[in-house]
């Protein structure tokens, strides 16, 4: 079956900013060709690693991110001829870094390629030339001083996951394909201009969304719960912890009347509770309400009843609870690939689903694998 993006080629010269977007390209058709320089990609010194695998093939960062790609070690001197071509021939380039310090700066661009710049704070403006990371790039957006505990310092949401890093590359795979349906109509490329720091402000829930409103209202941090309501966070059951979301009327009424038959509250169906301000401002007694009941039940109990009863409950599963989920393996959601070691793992699948089965999955590719097929 042909893929969607069968027979475009994608120039990958980036890290970890690009990784996940030049990923879905190649699952989904795409030929990706990773430039690595000898020593290979920065991705492939990210842990953890497999035990007894070969040099630089030991990543599973790389395993998983690079899967159906293929790897280009080459010369910008020596073999400046053929990365040339190589270029030339290349319908979207990805790279993460300014044009006056990118290791393509000083070769031809076809003006019909897609140049996807991905870097900390975009092309333009004061800070353009600033490095970040993951973590800054949280911290510029605003997300990071809203996370965490009141007594606590700022800690980064998803922690070592390089989630920014992640959208940062979807984003991007989301311009490439706007660009790439440009191109039909106009003949020519276009620059892509992605920056972390805007890219996290735009999923940033306290200082992204409110602040349309230039309210400038100080947003302190307030740990696993939030004061978009309550019940409204992360809730201690009998094994483990459940995610709890009441916000809409129906949720509370569901809320509020379950809490009621399992402990007898009967102050809980006052009407003064309906109003989400009155809840926010008595956030402390209803959490405790509201624990009478989670610690009583297991996560599974817990988010099957709310299921029942119309109300969001999530269970915050661990590694082995999603390892052995019956609906995951019942939608046919993991795949098993080939390990550099040669070992079979089981990884996450699609992140999407369509009527014809586009997705597809191979394995990483080795350090300069594919550098004879294209550097002469």
């Amino acid at each position: 079956m042909t893929q969607p993006y069968s027979g475009l080629r994608i120039l990958d010269v980036t890290g970890i900013a690009g990784a996940y977007g030049t990923r879905l390209f190649a699952s989904l058709g795409g030929e990706v060709i990773k430039l690595e320089p000898a020593g290979g990609s920065p991705v492939r010194q990210l842990g953890p690693f497999l035990e007894n695998a070969p040099n630089n093939e030991g990543s599973l960062w790389w395993a998983y991110l690079a899967m159906g790609s293929k790897s280009v070690v080459a010369d910008p001197i020596s073999n400046r001829d053929s990365l040339q071509t190589l270029i030339e021939s290349c319908d979207v380039i990805f790279d993460d870094q300014l044009p006056e310090t990118s290791k393509l700066g000083e070769f031809s661009i076809s003006p019909k390629t897609i140049r996807v710049s991905l870097t900390p704070f975009g092309l333009s403006g004061s800070k353009r030339a600033w490095k970040s990371s993951n973590l800054v790039a949280w911290a510029a957006s605003g997300v990071l001083y809203t996370t965490g505990f009141l007594d606590r310092p700022p800690v980064a949401p998803g922690g070592p996951a390089q989630l920014i890093l992640h959208a940062t590359a979807l984003n991007a795979m989301a311009g490439a394909q706007i660009a790439l349906r440009m191109r039909k109509q106009t003949g020519f490329g276009q620059t892509v201009d992605i920056s972390m720091q805007e890219v996290g402000l735009s999923l940033a829930p306290e200082t992204g969304v409110p602040m349309m409103l230039d309210d400038r209202v100080h947003r302190a941090r307030t740990g696993n719960r939030r004061d978009l309501g309550r019940p409204f966070g992360l809730y201690p059951c009998s094994d483990g912890y459940v995610s709890i979301v009441v916000l809409m009327p129906v949720h509370w009424e569901a809320m509020a009347n379950w809490i009621h038959e399992e402990t007898d509250n009967e102050t809980i169906l006052e009407d003064v509770f309906r109003d989400p301000s009155v809840r926010t401002e008595t956030k402390d007694l209803l959490d405790s309400w509201t624990e009478e009941l989670t610690v009583s039940k297991s996560r599974l109990e817990l988010f099957e009843e709310g299921q029942r009863r119309g109300i969001p409950i999530t269970p915050v599963n661990t590694i082995s609870a999603l390892a052995d989920d019956r609906h995951l393996a019942a939608s046919g959601y993991w795949e098993t690939v080939e390990l550099p070691t040669g070992e079979a793992a089981r990884i996450p699948g699609a992140p999407f689903r369509t009527n014809q089965n586009w997705w597809r999955t191979a394995r990483a590719p080795f350090l300069g694998e594919h550098t004879d097929d294209f550097i002469s």
